[in-house]
């Protein structure tokens, strides 16, 4: 049996829940606190909850529970590492990081930028250079350092600019290694989902998030950033367990022995859930169900194990695609990757 090791987690619908998914079972009472958190209470249930607030540049705000924040705090106590990894701009992440729990490894864009101990690590994002250009060695590049799509170098801005002159209506506000495509509805160039679905994204890889399609290279990507993880640490999908709730999530459920869901935003999550059984969604919605799912990987690291190790050549692995075409093992414990200490993490 392996023990957990690690723990990936997707942030928005996972992590933090947004006030429009919970209405319908869950109300902020009171006013706010001094330190800007909220009081979330369940209807039925008549539990309380305190909340820190999230908020973004195109969604509306989002709630996560202080306890979530300890649960988590417990967790990285254990040994077990903990890294978020969000489809979130660059933006958006920086001005949330305060809130969040604090990480060993930080990954957004869906994974083309990463934060290894708070630290920014270019290196990781140099890798795709070819597709989506230079990107400045800072969270949140501004000025010269930010230069428009319309003038970026790089294979991806190329596609951006084809979409954004077809009429797809884009976004890549302070995206740097990814963008963003509206699919819903149909655009006066009367493009559609339908329309999406068949264009040719030139090798990029897709995934669908909060109704919206991010494209981004094929190196990038959730599944890629958490084998990015387990390597630097010579562990095995078999040490790791996540929690996701949506279809951007669905290579990195694969790669992991274990898998919590506090929700199922996409249909293709549902269908994913039905054929795997080492996923379990959890009873409780929003904020409750993410606490649901750690106290869940807690009792999995009380208890010494995640999952019985497969036999040799049957490790769990996602279909080759999102950061490996050719689908290559990560390196087992004894490889030659050299650990990176657990203890290290940023502190908030």
């Amino acid at each position: 049996m392996a023990p957990v090791r690690v723990l990936f987690s997707d942030l928005d619908g996972t992590l933090a829940h947004y006030e429009k998914d919970m209405k319908e079972y869950a109300t902020i009472v009171g006013e706010p606190a001094k330190d800007g958190s909220v009081t979330i209470e369940y209807n039925q249930l008549g539990v309380q909850r305190e909340c820190a607030v999230l908020g973004s540049l195109s969604s509306s705000t989002a709630y996560m529970s202080h306890e979530t924040t300890r649960l988590v705090q417990t967790l990285r106590a254990a040994g077990v590492l903990f890294v978020i990894i969000t489809g979130a701009r660059s933006s958006t992440y920086a001005r949330r990081r305060a809130a969040l729990p604090a990480a060993d490894y930080e990954f957004f864009e869906n994974g083309g930028r990463m934060l290894a101990s708070g630290e920014l690590v270019p290196e990781w994002t140099a890798t795709f250079e070819a597709d989506v250009g230079p990107v400045d060695a800072s969270v949140v590049p501004e000025g010269d350092a930010a230069p428009a799509p319309a003038t970026r170098s790089g294979k991806l801005w190329d596609l951006y600019r084809e979409m954004k002159e077809a009429g797809w209506k884009v976004d890549a506000r302070d995206y740097y290694t990814s963008f963003r495509v509206d699919v819903a509805g149909t655009t006066a160039a009367g493009l559609n989902a339908a329309a999406f679905a068949a264009w040719d994204l030139r090798g990029f890889s897709c995934s669908f998030n909060l109704g919206k399609a991010d494209i981004y290279p094929a190196g990038s990507g959730k599944a890629a950033a958490a084998r990015e993880v387990l390597r630097r640490h010579g562990l095995r999908p078999a040490h790791a367990v996540a929690m996701f709730d949506d279809d951007n999530d669905l290579e990195l459920g694969e790669l992991a022995s274990r898998s919590f869901l506090p929700g199922a935003t996409h249909d293709s999550v549902l269908d994913a859930l039905h054929r795997h059984d080492n996923w379990e969604i959890t009873n409780s919605r929003g904020v409750l169900g993410t606490e649901e799912a750690l106290a869940a990987v807690m009792r999995l690291v009380a208890a010494g194990d995640a999952v019985e190790e497969p036999p040799v050549g049957d490790e769990r692995e996602p279909r080759g695609g999102e950061g490996d075409a050719e689908g290559e093992d990560v390196p087992p414990a004894a490889a030659t990757a050299v650990p990176v200490p657990i203890e290290s993490a940023r502190e908030q």
